[in-house]
């Protein structure tokens, strides 16, 4: 998914963009419903006890990339003006254009890989690069128009999804706990968690539709 400077999308990727965006928290919901049907264990207490570590792990680097990147969303107001947007280049997004998009995918693999199948972990994975790809490359072509040759510049220093070894040279915002708190990030990744040890339950007591 990476790219330098990014171009103008194909208009049918621009559409299953805005498609995909709108329907992207369904993908988490079927692959929760999914992994907590089909959760099987593994045979071995002690690989048992590795996923466990693992999935969790993995929500929790994703739930902090998310957390620390909802602070710098200092528009985000419930009551009040909203302060014009700028272009966020400082925090996670110095080093990943999409940290919010990272996280999701972190989180996603925890639990993907929590259910115990390698399909459900590939095909999540697959289905998460595909459908994000698209809304990426949408959501560029609007940041392109709002931000002008500020973003294309941003582009160029940093890489779009997955962080390498540039990072951006200008580092615009500031980050804001009672923002991140207001979004319920830190929440939403406890949630993660607890799904984490209700799939471990069901896994102990032989509670799944694939046993």
């Amino acid at each position: 998914m990476e790219e330098t400077i990014p171009s103008s999308p194909a208009p049918w990727v621009r559409t299953i963009g805005r498609l995909s965006y709108r329907f992207r928290q369904h993908l988490q919901i079927v692959l929760l419903a999914v992994c907590l049907l089909l959760a099987r264990p593994l045979g071995s207490e002690r690989a048992e006890d590795l996923l466990i570590l693992t999935s969790g792990l993995l929500v929790i680097a994703g739930g902090s990339l998310r957390s620390w990147a909802m602070g710098y969303h200092t528009w985000r107001r419930q009551h009040g003006g909203r302060p014009e947007r700028t272009l966020v280049t400082a925090g996670p997004y110095a080093h990943t254009r999409n940290p919010l998009y990272l996280g999701s995918f972190l989180i996603g693999c925890g639990l993907a890989a929590m259910s115990g199948w390698l399909s459900v972990f590939v095909g999540f994975a697959a289905l998460f690069v595909a459908s994000h790809y698209c809304i990426i490359r949408w959501e560029e072509g609007r940041l392109a128009e709002e931000f002008g040759a500020g973003f294309h510049r941003y582009a160029a220093e940093v890489p779009r999804l997955f962080p390498g070894l540039r990072s951006s040279a200008e580092r615009t915002g500031s980050f804001s706990f009672p923002i991140m708190m207001r979004c319920l990030e830190p929440l939403k990744t406890l949630g993660a968690l607890l799904v984490i040890l209700l799939m471990a339950y069901f896994r102990s007591r032989g509670w799944s539709l694939a046993a």
